[in-house]
C-alpha cells in the first residue's frame, strides 16, 4: 500500500487506545474471578417411603419426615440438584449399591456394610427398640414380661432382637400399625419396636395410653450412606451436618418431628408439684429447699427435693430425685422437668443436672426463667451442646 494511503488512514487516539487496554483487563480480570460454575452435583436420595416418622410420603406423595427435612438442611445452599425417590428399604440397599440412588438415610453400621457403602462421621440420630404396655399393665422391668405375649413387625429387626431377647411368647403381626393395634385391643401384653416411630403412631392413631417399659433392648446409631462412588457428596453431607449441629438447625428439626409440646395445664400442674415438693427438702449445709418434678409421656409428674449431705458428691439434687423416681417405676419416657428455688423462681438444671438427664433424651423440654417473669422451655440439646455420650456394648 502506498505511504501517501497509509498515512491517510487516521490513527487510534491515546484514549481509545486506552479504553481498548481496560477493557481486555476488566475482562481478563472477570473471567478469572468468575470461572464458568460447573453443572451441580446430581444427587439422588432413596428413602425408605414407609418409616415414619424419619421417612415417608404425605397423602399428596410428598416426601416428609426427620430423615428428609435433615438432609435437606445439610445440603442447603451446596452445589447439588437433589432428587428424591421412595422405595422400599429392600429396594434402597440394592438401588444404593448399583449407584442408580447416591444417598440413603436410617442406616446402621456393620462390618459388612461398610463394605458396601461409605458412612457419614456423625449419626443422624440413636434408634431405641423399646417395649411397649399399657399404663395399666405397666410392668418395672422387661424381664419381668418374659413368659407374655408380645406383638411385633414379621420379618422386622425388631423381630430378631424379642427372640434374641428369649423367653418372650412373640406373636407375629404384617405391619407395625397391626402389632400396635393388638396391644391397644389388650390381644397381648407387650409389643416392642422402634421408639419413635411406635410414638408417631400412638399420637397419629389415638392409641392413647401406651409407653415404654424400662431400658431399651437395643441402641443403634443410624447415618446416611453413600455410595463407595460419590466420595464428592459424602464430604458435602459430613460439612453440611457440622454445620447443622453448630447452628441449632438440627435441634429445630429434631424439636419439630420428636418432641411433643407442653399444653399451657401440663406447664401449670408441673411447676405447683415441684413448688410443693420443695417443702420436703433435707437442706442444713445450703438452706436453700429446692422443689422439682418430672413429666413423662404416660402422663405422670414424679416429683422430688435436693437431699445434702456433707460429702458433695453425695447430695441429691431435686431433678435427680424426681427422675431416678420415674426410672424406678420404668417410667423413662421423660417429656419435660422443671427446678424451683425457695423464692419461686424456675430454676436451669445444673451441669450434672444435664448430663444426668441427657441419658434419657436429648429432647426433653426444661422449663427456665432466664429473668424474672420471662418463661422458656428449651431442649436439653440446647442446654448441654457436647455431651458425654457412650452407647451400651450390647448395641448393634
Amino acid at each position: 500500500m502506498p505511504k501517501s494511503v497509509i498515512a491517510a488512514i487516521p490513527r487510534p487516539s491515546h484514549m481509545v487506545r486506552f479504553c481498548a487496554l481496560f477493557c481486555t483487563v476488566w475482562l481478563f480480570c472477570w473471567l478469572f474471578a468468575f470461572p464458568l460454575q460447573a453443572a451441580p452435583l446430581k444427587v439422588i436420595y432413596g428413602f425408605d417411603r414407609e418409616f415414619p416418622p424419619f421417612s415417608f410420603e404425605e397423602a399428596q406423595g410428598i416426601p416428609t419426615g426427620f430423615d428428609v427435612d435433615l438432609l435437606k438442611a445439610v445440603l442447603r445452599d451446596k452445589p447439588v440438584k437433589l432428587i428424591m425417590r421412595p422405595l422400599s428399604w429392600d429396594q434402597v440397599l440394592v438401588e444404593l449399591s448399583a449407584g442408580n440412588i447416591t444417598v440413603t438415610s436410617g442406616m446402621a453400621k456393620t462390618a459388612q456394610r461398610e463394605l458396601l457403602y461409605r458412612f457419614t462421621e456423625r449419626p443422624t440420630l440413636p434408634a431405641r427398640v423399646m417395649l411397649f404396655t399399657k399404663n395399666h399393665n405397666r410392668v418395672g422391668n422387661v424381664r419381668l414380661l418374659r413368659g407374655q405375649t408380645v406383638s411385633v413387625e414379621k420379618g422386622s429387626f425388631q423381630q430378631r432382637v424379642l427372640e434374641g431377647f428369649g423367653g418372650l411368647n412373640v406373636k407375629l403381626f404384617n405391619t407395625k400399625v397391626d402389632a400396635l393395634r393388638a396391644l391397644y385391643r389388650d390381644e397381648v401384653v407387650a409389643y416392642g419396636g422402634p421408639e419413635r416411630t411406635a410414638y408417631y403412631y400412638i399420637e397419629k392413631l389415638k392409641l392413647g395410653g401406651i409407653t415404654t417399659v424400662g431400658t431399651p433392648l437395643r441402641v443403634t446409631d443410624v447415618f446416611y450412606a453413600v455410595n463407595r462412588e460419590e466420595p464428592e457428596l459424602l464430604k458435602l453431607i459430613n460439612d453440611g451436618m457440622l454445620e447443622v449441629m453448630r447452628n441449632g438447625e438440627y435441634d429445630r428439626i429434631y424439636r419439630k418431628w420428636f418432641v411433643p409440646e407442653l399444653l399451657p395445664e401440663e406447664r401449670a400442674e408441673l411447676i405447683k408439684q415441684a413448688t410443693a415438693a420443695a417443702i420436703n427438702a433435707y437442706a442444713p449445709y445450703s438452706r436453700v429447699p429446692v422443689g422439682a418434678a418430672v413429666l413423662t409421656r404416660s402422663g405422670k409428674i414424679f416429683t422430688g427435693c435436693n437431699v445434702e449431705n456433707p460429702m458433695l458428691n453425695l447430695t441429691g439434687t431435686a431433678l435427680r430425685t424426681a427422675t431416678l423416681k420415674a426410672v424406678s417405676e420404668g417410667d423413662i419416657g421423660i417429656r419435660a422437668v422443671v427446678s424451683v428455688g425457695p423464692d419461686g423462681r424456675l430454676l436451669s438444671p445444673s451441669a450434672s443436672d444435664r448430663q444426668f438427664l441427657y441419658e434419657f433424651g436429648r429432647g426433653i423440654l426444661a422449663l427456665i426463667e432466664p429473668e424474672k417473669g420471662v418463661y422458656e422451655e428449651r431442649m436439653l440439646s440446647e442446654l448441654l451442646p457436647e455431651p458425654y455420650v457412650q452407647r451400651p456394648e450390647w448395641q448393634e
